[in-house]
C-alpha cells in the first residue's frame, strides 16, 4: 500500500505545475460594448486548476474566492460554473464595476502526464465587467 501511495504522490507532483486560481483584467477597448450594449470597463479572464484522482476524485483545486494567491483546497471539487462565477465577481468592487456580462466558460482535462491515474483539470472563464450607471435610481 505504501508503494501505491508513493507512486500516486510522484504522479501528482509531476502531472502539472499550477494548481491554483488566477484572475486577470485588462481595460476595455475604446467603443467595446457587451451584447446588451453596455460599455466594457474591463475584460476579465479567470482560470482555476485542480488535480483529480481518476478524473473524478478531487485531490486539490484552486480556491476561486482567493485568486492570485496560490491558495488551494484539499479534497474539494471547486471546478464548477458557480465557482467560476465567484472567481469573475471577486474584484468587481475594486475595479469600479457592478456586474459581469457575456460570460463564456470552457473546461479541459488531461491524464496523460499522470498515466491516467492523476488528472489535471482546468476551467477558464471570460467575461466583461460593466458599470450599471443609475441602476435602481431615479433620474
Amino acid at each position: 500500500m505504501k508503494k501505491i501511495l508513493a507512486a500516486v504522490a510522484v504522479l501528482v507532483l509531476t502531472a502539472g505545475c499550477q494548481h491554483t486560481s488566477t484572475l486577470t483584467w485588462t481595460p476595455g477597448e475604446p467603443g467595446q460594448v457587451t451584447a446588451s450594449g453596455k460599455k466594457v470597463k474591463w475584460n476579465l479572464t479567470g482560470v482555476n486548476n485542480g488535480m483529480y484522482l481518476f478524473n473524478c476524485i478531487p485531490l486539490w483545486c484552486g480556491y476561486p474566492t482567493r485568486p492570485n494567491r496560490h491558495d488551494y483546497e484539499l479534497f474539494q471539487h471547486l471546478l464548477t460554473v458557480p465557482e467560476m462565477r465567484k472567481l469573475l465577481d471577486d474584484k468587481l468592487k475594486e475595479l469600479g464595476a457592478d456586474a459581469v456580462e457575456d460570460i463564456k466558460i470552457t473546461e479541459t482535462s488531461s491524464g496523460a502526464a499522470g498515466l491516467w491515474i492523476v488528472w489535471k483539470r482546468s476551467m477558464r472563464a471570460t467575461g466583461y465587467a460593466v458599470e450599471n450607471k443609475g441602476a435602481g435610481q431615479k433620474k
